[in-house]
């Protein structure tokens, strides 16, 4: 993406897009992305991915401490110098199917898991493991 993002603590270029009470921040669309941090479960002060998964996280370890979330270990410094995020998983286009947990190349043209088609969805799946759950106790109708 283009514009100034900053970096992680792992090196990651990342952007950010808030939802919560932060004056300067907004989410461009806040009903798409998850209402609670990806990490820990709880919501709050969240920085929202704006690629496929619509996930948020607790940005700083003052945002996740109320939980306990170890939290994306941002300074309050990097996260107001950004402009924009994008989680790991969205910067790498890999990521966990929401049946087994294994993480899948998620761009074409080796395409292992494929994002839901529903556009309020930012889960992924692999093709099988999405097959077994439509189709419980029928492995012939599910390959």
């Amino acid at each position: 993406m283009e514009g100034g993002g900053g970096d992680s603590p792992n090196g990651e270029v990342i952007n950010p897009v808030w939802y919560g009470g932060v004056e300067g921040f907004y989410n461009r669309e806040v009903e798409l992305n998850d209402v609670v941090c990806a990490l820990c479960g709880d919501g709050g002060e969240l920085l929202c991915c704006e690629g496929p998964c619509l996930r948020s996280y607790h940005a700083t370890r003052t945002t996740g401490h109320p939980s306990g979330c170890r939290s994306l270990g941002f300074t309050t410094a990097q996260v107001q110098a950004m402009q924009h995020f994008l989680c790991w998983g969205c910067t790498n286009r890999q990521h966990r199917c929401g049946v087994c947990g294994a993480r899948g190349v998620s761009s074409e043209p080796n395409a292992q898991v494929f994002r839901c088609d529903h556009d309020t969805c930012g889960r992924f799946y692999h093709p099988v493991c999405i097959s077994t759950q439509l189709h419980p106790g029928d492995p012939a109708e599910a390959a």
